[in-house]
C-alpha cells in the first residue's frame, strides 16, 4: 500500500499541474477572443463535463479507477496540443471538449481509487488525512506550476501549454505504475461490463443513491456553491491583476503563492476538522469566501492581496473537507465513483450558468456577483438544514 500511496500522491501532484492556468485569459485574447468569449467557452466546458461525467463515473467504476485516470491524462495531452496550434474560437473549443472530458474521467476515479486502496488495507478511516496530504500535493503542483508557467509566458503565450502536455504525459507513466484496482473477472463480468444496459442500471442506481440520501443531497449542493466560487478566481485573478499592471512572471508568481498558501492550509485540513468540527468550517470557509468577494470588488492594494490570502485558506480547505464528507455518505463503493460524478455534475451545472452571465457583466462586476451567489447560497443551505432539523429530527449537515 506504501507504494501505491506515494505513486498517488505524485499522480495528484502532475495530474492537474496546468502551466497555463495564470496566462489563459491573456492568451486567448492574442488570439483574438474576447472576454465574453473567453467566459462562453467556460460555460461549454462545464456542459460536456454534466453530458460525459456519469458515464466518465461508471467507466471508471466498471474498468478500473486507474485505467479512468490513465485516459484522462492522456487526454489533457491532446488538450493541450490543440490549444497550443489554437488560432480560432472554434479550435479553443476543441481544446476545451477535450480537457473537459480528460477532468471527467480523473475527477471521482482519483478518490475512488484512493478510498478503495484504505479500505482493501483495512485503513478507510485514515481517508481523511490521506485525502488532505493528496490536497496539499495538488496544490503544491498547481503553486510550481504556476510560477513556471508565467515565467514561460514571457518567452512565448504558447510555451505553458505545450510544457503541460509533457507534464500530463508524465502523470500517465505514474497512474500505469499504480497497482490495477480490478478485481479478477470471470468471462461473464466481462460480459455484463459491456453491457449497456448494464452500465445504464450501475448509473441510475447511483443517481437513486444520491436522491434517497438528503445529507448527501445537501453535501453535494454546499459543494456546488462553493466550487463556482473558487473557480470564478481562475478567470477573474488575471484581468484584476492585469490592470494593477502585473506581468505574466509576477502574475504566475501570485497565483503560486496562493497555492502554496492553499497546500499548507490542505496539510491541516484533518487536523482543522477534528479540532474545530466540520460543521463550523463548512459555514466560516463559505462565509469568507463569499465577504472576500465583495470586499475584492471595493478594495485596492495590500488590502487585496490580503483577500486573496482568505480565499487561499478556502481553496486549501475545500477538498480536505468536502471529499471525506461526500465519501463518508456512499453506501455502496462500487458505485463511488458515479456518485462523484454526479456531485460533480451538479458543480459543473452551476458553473455553466455562472460563467456567461459573468462574461455580460465583466470581470469587476462578477465579484460582486460571486458575493451574492456565496451569501444567497449560503442562506439557502441553511434554510434546507433547519428544515430537515425540525421536519426529520436529524443533524444539521
Amino acid at each position: 500500500m506504501a507504494r501505491d500511496l506515494r505513486l498517488f500522491y505524485l499522480f495528484r501532484l502532475l495530474a492537474t499541474s496546468y502551466l497555463w492556468v495564470p496566462i489563459f485569459v491573456p492568451y486567448m485574447l492574442s488570439r483574438g477572443l474576447g472576454f465574453g468569449d473567453v467566459m462562453i467557452l467556460g460555460g461549454i466546458y462545464s456542459a460536456v463535463v454534466i453530458v460525459v461525467e456519469i458515464p466518465t463515473g461508471a467507466f471508471a467504476d466498471r474498468l478500473g479507477r486507474r485505467t479512468s485516470m490513465m485516459a484522462g491524462t492522456l487526454i489533457m495531452a491532446a488538450s493541450c496540443l490543440t490549444a497550443f496550434y489554437a488560432d480560432s474560437f472554434a479550435t479553443f473549443l476543441v481544446a476545451e471538449v477535450l480537457a473537459a472530458v480528460s477532468m471527467s474521467l480523473c475527477s471521482g476515479a482519483d478518490s475512488a481509487y484512493l478510498f478503495d486502496l484504505l479500505a482493501s488495507h483495512g485503513a478507510a478511516h485514515e481517508y481523511g488525512r490521506r485525502e488532505s496530504t493528496a490536497s496539499a500535493w495538488h496544490q503544491a503542483g498547481s503553486a510550481v506550476a504556476y510560477a513556471a508557467g508565467g515565467g514561460l509566458a514571457m518567452i512565448d503565450l504558447r510555451l505553458p501549454y505545450l510544457v503541460t502536455a509533457a507534464v500530463a504525459v508524465a502523470a500517465f507513466a505514474t497512474a500505469a505504475a499504480m497497482g490495477d484496482d480490478r478485481a479478477p473477472m470471470t468471462r461473464a463480468d466481462r460480459g455484463a461490463v459491456l453491457a449497456w444496459r448494464s452500465w445504464l442500471a450501475h448509473m441510475r442506481a447511483a443517481i437513486a443513491e444520491v436522491r434517497a440520501s438528503g445529507r448527501l443531497a445537501w453535501i453535494i449542493g454546499y459543494s456546488a456553491v462553493v466550487f463556482v466560487l473558487l473557480r470564478a478566481t481562475v478567470y477573474l485573478y488575471q484581468p484584476l491583476l492585469d490592470r494593477a499592471h502585473f506581468d505574466y512572471a509576477q502574475i504566475g508568481l501570485v497565483y503560486a503563492g496562493v497555492y502554496l498558501a492553499a497546500s499548507a492550509v490542505a496539510t491541516r485540513g484533518h487536523a482543522l476538522r477534528e479540532r474545530i468540527g466540520d460543521e463550523p468550517l463548512l459555514w466560516a470557509l463559505l462565509g469568507g469566501l463569499a465577504g472576500s468577494f465583495v470586499l475584492m470588488a471595493e478594495l485596492r492594494g495590500g488590502w487585496v492581496l490580503a483577500l486573496l490570502a482568505v480565499q487561499a485558506v478556502a481553496n486549501g480547505l475545500y477538498s480536505p473537507l468536502v471529499k471525506p464528507l461526500l465519501n463518508r455518505e456512499i453506501t455502496d463503493s462500487g458505485r463511488r465513483a458515479t456518485i462523484l460524478s454526479v456531485e460533480s455534475i451538479v458543480r459543473r451545472g452551476a458553473m455553466g450558468v455562472f460563467s456567461p452571465i459573468a462574461g455580460l457583466y465583466g470581470a469587476d462586476s462578477a465579484m460582486l456577483l460571486c458575493g451574492a451567489i456565496g451569501f444567497v447560497g449560503m442562506a439557502v443551505l441553511a434554510a434546507v438544514a433547519v428544515r430537515r432539523v425540525t421536519w426529520r429530527g436529524a443533524p444539521t449537515p
